[in-house]
């Protein structure tokens, strides 16, 4: 007889399923990509700095013409630092640079008792010589008025009129100026890069300059490609800007007792003008160069005749003299004996207005 199987016995037991995997919440996957995505950083950024990668820092971060690395790496030693309200200004002790950062001697903010203090406020006409026309100035007022004036050269290279206002708002109103001289223009009508001066605040931003040490930032960096001054390209400060920007350095001098004396820019463009600041970005065109530059002189006297300001007209008085004597070659900055020449007219214009008495002319 054949024994029946039971059912238990004639069917396998089915296979038991496996444990549900557990679902990821989506706040979880967030975190896990992120863990993910910070350690290829983190391993990407130490291979680097193993590797000694690193991207030098500086004012060239900031959408500019001027060349201010090439500044620096060109002299003797590097003169220019970043700075968030001047873009970027001299290094104290650098070059002839005084501990606050301007080309001169020392000198306190406090202004000394019976002394006149002149500011002369400008770009690389008025901060470079090597033997300025402020350092003439002071000179000669020295010898004649000893003890009683001072002249503080706070001219910066490649400052624009923006430039100046602002470092005059924030820190040469400090200085107690009784006069502040303004020698602006060339800087003004080069062609922006990226941004005109009153938007390059919007061109660097606090998390930029937090991650500017970070080796992965500058290597990403390094492959963007710079924006290069076009045809389209306004200027770093435009006609109307450049204007305003010289009407506010007159109205705060006014708010605070201060003279306000204004200088038109000379040149010898009439002569030649240099081809290179086509070839560095600074101009459109070199036929519409001298027309340009002769507008934004302009737009000095018309501020100062609308202020009722003293002008002193460098570019007119200039204009039939001898420029190859009192230029250099790239007709725009004045040779030693153009800087005694301004020199001598602010001397005069100290004596006409009263400020100097002294019977010697010289």
């Amino acid at each position: 007889m054949v024994k029946k199987k039971s059912p238990s016995q004639s069917k396998p037991a089915p296979p038991q399923a496996a444990p549900p995997r557990p679902n990821l919440s989506v706040r979880r996957k967030v975190i896990l990509s992120i863990v993910v995505v910070a350690s290829f950083f983190l391993v990407a950024e130490a291979l680097l700095r193993v590797a000694g990668y690193r991207v030098p820092l500086g004012v060239e971060r900031m959408e500019f013409t001027f060349p201010i690395d090439d500044y620096n790496t060109n002299s003797p030693q590097p003169f220019l630092a970043r700075d968030d309200t001047l873009f970027w200004r001299p290094r104290p002790g650098a070059l002839g640079h005084n501990s606050t950062g301007f080309y001169g001697p020392e000198f306190s903010a406090d202004k000394p008792d019976g002394v006149f203090r002149v500011v002369c406020l400008g770009d690389s006409c008025t901060h470079f010589g090597p033997i300025t026309y402020p350092d003439m100035l002071r000179a000669y007022l020295d010898k004649v008025a000893p003890g009683k004036f001072e002249v503080i050269n706070a001219g910066v290279i490649g400052y624009t009129s923006f430039q100046g206002k602002r470092l005059l708002e924030t820190e040469a109103i400090g200085w107690e100026p009784d006069l502040v001289t303004v020698y602006f223009g060339w800087n003004d009508h080069w062609l922006a890069r990226g941004f005109q001066d009153k938007d390059q605040q919007s061109g660097e931003s606090t998390v930029a300059d937090g991650l500017g040490n970070a080796r992965i930032f500058q290597l990403i960096r390094s492959f963007v490609k710079r924006p290069s001054a076009t045809a389209d390209s306004g200027m770093r400060v435009e006609p109307e800007d450049y204007r305003a920007n010289l009407k506010e350095i007159g109205a705060i001098c006014e708010a605070n007792g201060i003279h306000c004396w204004y200088l038109t820019a000379p040149h010898a463009f009439d002569i030649g003008v240099p081809p290179y600041l086509i070839e560095s970005g600074e101009a459109k065109n070199l036929e519409d160069l001298l027309e340009i530059h002769r507008n934004y002189n302009q737009i000095v006297r018309d501020v100062a005749d609308a202020r009722g300001d003293t002008l002193i007209d460098l570019a007119k008085e200039i204009d039939p003299m001898n420029k190859l004597e009192l230029f250099i070659d790239d007709h725009i900055h004045l040779s030693q004996q153009g800087r005694l020449l301004v020199a001598k007219r602010l001397a005069e214009e100290l004596r006409a207005s009263g400020i100097l008495q002294v019977d010697d002319a010289e």
